[in-house]
């Protein structure tokens, strides 16, 4: 059972793998900006504050719940920020795998990215369409020598997404809905943050509301009242 949980097969894989730093993660929990919606990112907000690439989340910020498109309430805003083309962009999920390979098709335009540690050592993947830098082979391979996907929060994930920007983490913010991952993922790779209200919030297992609420109140007790 806890081999199936941290192999990514549960909604809890995250919480698990951020048990053993869960003090570090705390203190880590603070964004940079607490913004209404997505719309609020516009290019005012963006140059005044000298940001030239975003590090997606997906689940919660762009979609719901593994959901196959863009929800309605992120759609214009998104695809105007895709259409300055001065900003670069990159996405980190902790997705399943087979999310992972739907997500190249829900946003062809951008640069999926992931990593495993195994052996010791980080090996890293990004997919773009249908192109991927790993086949399903490597990956089961990867998987059976005990490997296992790295998930935010990541310092490892945010600097393999500012290599792929090429921006200095002053230049990059990470943009998401979750405190433990998103926002202390981003403090980790020393990058802002800009936090968001989770959209489409009844599309999620009950497992992951039950994962949001823990975080919600951890917030709370160590930063008062969470504002969005």
């Amino acid at each position: 059972m806890l081999k199936r949980l941290a192999s990514g097969a549960s909604a809890f894989s995250t919480f698990f793998q951020v048990v053993p730093k869960l003090a570090a993660v705390i203190r880590r929990m603070r964004p940079t900006w607490h913004l209404p919606s997505l719309s609020a990112v516009d290019a005012e907000f963006l140059r005044t504050n000298g940001i030239r690439g975003l590090i997606w989340d997906v689940d919660g910020t762009l979609t719901g719940d593994r959901r196959p498109a863009l929800e309605p309430e992120a759609a214009p805003a998104f695809r105007a920020l895709m259409g300055f083309d001065w900003l670069k962009h990159v996405v980190l999920s902790n997705s399943s795998e087979e999310r992972f390979r739907e997500l190249g098709a829900i946003f062809p335009e951008l640069t999926i990215l992931r990593a495993y540690e195994v052996d010791g050592s980080v090996v890293y993947r990004k997919r773009r369409g249908a192109g991927d830098s790993m086949s399903d082979a490597e990956v089961q391979a990867l998987l059976e020598r005990g490997g296992r996907m790295i998930r935010k929060p990541s310092r490892a994930l945010v600097e393999y997404a500012l290599r792929e920007l090429a921006l200095g983490a002053g230049e990059a913010a990470m943009i998401g809905d979750q405190y433990m991952t998103d926002v202390a993922g981003a403090n980790f790779g020393g990058v802002r943050s800009i936090k968001l209200p989770t959209i489409a919030p009844e599309t999620f297992r009950l497992s992951v509301k039950l994962s949001q609420r823990l975080e919600k109140l951890i917030y709370a007790f160590f930063y008062g009242r969470k504002r969005s």
